[in-house]
């Protein structure tokens, strides 16, 4: 009888103290998750829709270099039903994007206040049931240390790599990997940096090939199951400036001839009916880039200068942008510009700095366009200066360099040209 009495009030008081453990928890997800949608002011998360998910993966991945996925991150905000607590480094990832150090340092810097046990109802009154509950939190901590242990990756013995077959694109990429010996139950392989392009690939297999459409400075991972257990670097070059028009998942290249204009590289909106490609539906973004190996200049000492125009002049585009993107090994610098209405829309980084529009004042990014605009950009010291037309926009530092920078991508909504270009070392 009193061993049935024992276990009777053991399990209770186990029921008692996870409930009131996953109370306060959740208080804390929440709370993490208030400080996360006050970050981004993308409005209120209950009409956020699956894209915004994508985004919020992307950003917290560019910040904290972890992935979670759009649907864990629909879990955690109660789009997917799903009864678990969210393990730790998915909240540490979390609370980084919060902007706190880690999980710990962002639950110590609340005070979450929670309904006592009430002992009278639960007739903790001598040290006999006293001693239940201290056993009852210890099996607890036991439990879920257990199962913390038990979702442990194996992945020591395990081989990642990679060769391109050619030069230019679109180009397939040979994977080797080996993760015969993991306990994973899904493995990954995933182009960049981007979680749209993760595929999953057959765990007691050793080849996978998959195709880059775009020249540029990947980092390939290897993943299993949601952690990211292997990454290294894929160079895809161009011999030139090359043209094309974004679409999903293979863009348009643009002949050289269409672009290659003696003086200037780009198109006009005439160019786009000579070739078929009129834009009467959907305005089409413009992408001229050039990568490779031989720019090898340091993003922490450089000048860049170089001269645009979007020339795109349709009903369809209101919001006339444009953009220049340096890839480096570590990172990218990107240079926003619009017409004056549509600042808000822009977003500038310098390597792991994102400054987003909708939060930060970028209004001298703008220009009408109306003529050709001067770019200029110079890193000295991990010190940063951007001027448009001879006058500065911005200034700042920067904590990281993105390594050395192999290429150059500019983009228009719409179309363009580049007049001019010069990148080097100083």
């Amino acid at each position: 009888m009193l061993d049935k009495l024992y276990i009777q009030n053991h399990s209770s008081l186990f029921k008692i103290d996870h409930k009131k453990y996953m109370f306060k928890n959740q208080q804390l997800i929440d709370k993490c998750k208030e400080l996360i949608e006050n970050k981004l002011g993308w409005g209120n998360s209950s009409l956020w829709q699956s894209q915004d998910f994508e985004n919020l993966s992307n950003l917290i991945f560019e910040q904290t270099n972890v992935m979670l996925s759009a649907s864990t991150l629909k879990r955690i905000w109660g789009k997917i039903q799903y009864n678990s607590t969210p393990n730790l480094s998915t909240l540490d990832a979390l609370a980084k994007f919060a902007d706190f150090p880690n999980w710990r340092s962002f639950t110590n810097s609340l005070n979450i206040s929670h309904t006592p046990i009430n002992r009278k109802k639960y007739d903790l009154k001598n040290a006999f049931f006293l001693a239940f509950l201290i056993l009852a939190c210890t099996l607890l901590i036991s439990f879920a240390f257990f199962i913390k242990g038990a979702k442990k990756i194996i992945y020591s013995h395990i081989t990642f790599s990679s060769r391109p077959v050619t030069f230019g694109v679109p180009n397939t990429v040979i994977f080797k990997y080996n993760v015969s010996k993991s306990n994973a139950d899904s493995v990954f392989i995933q182009q960049s940096w981007d979680p749209k392009r993760r595929f999953k690939v057959d765990k007691n297999k050793h080849e996978y090939t998959s195709t880059y459409y775009m020249p540029g400075y990947y980092r390939a991972k290897l993943i299993l199951n949601d952690s990211i257990v292997r990454e290294h670097d894929i160079l895809i070059e161009s011999k030139d400036w090359m043209g094309m028009l974004h679409r999903e998942p293979i863009p348009i290249y643009l002949p050289e001839k269409t672009i290659n204009h003696g003086d200037w590289v780009g198109i006009k909106e005439t160019d786009l009916k000579n070739e078929q490609l009129d834009n009467q539906k959907e305005v089409p973004t413009l992408i001229l880039t050039h990568v490779s190996k031989k720019f090898n200049v340091s993003s922490e000492n450089f000048a860049l200068k170089l001269e645009l125009q979007n020339t795109a002049n349709h009903y369809n585009n209101p919001c006339k942008q444009a953009s220049i993107m340096l890839l480096g090994t570590e990172g990218v610098i990107t240079i926003p510009l619009s017409t004056p209405g549509c600042v808000g829309e822009l977003k500038l980084r310098i390597g792991e700095k994102l400054v987003d529009g909708m939060t930060n004042d970028l209004s001298t990014f703008s220009t009408d366009f109306k003529k050709p605009v001067q770019i200029s950009c110079i890193s000295k010291s991990k010190s940063i200066k951007i001027d448009l037309n001879g006058t500065k926009i911005y200034e700042g530092r920067f904590a990281k360099s993105i390594g050395k920078i192999v290429g150059a991508r500019v983009s228009f909504q719409g179309t363009g040209y580049i007049k001019s270009f010069d990148l080097k070392n100083i």
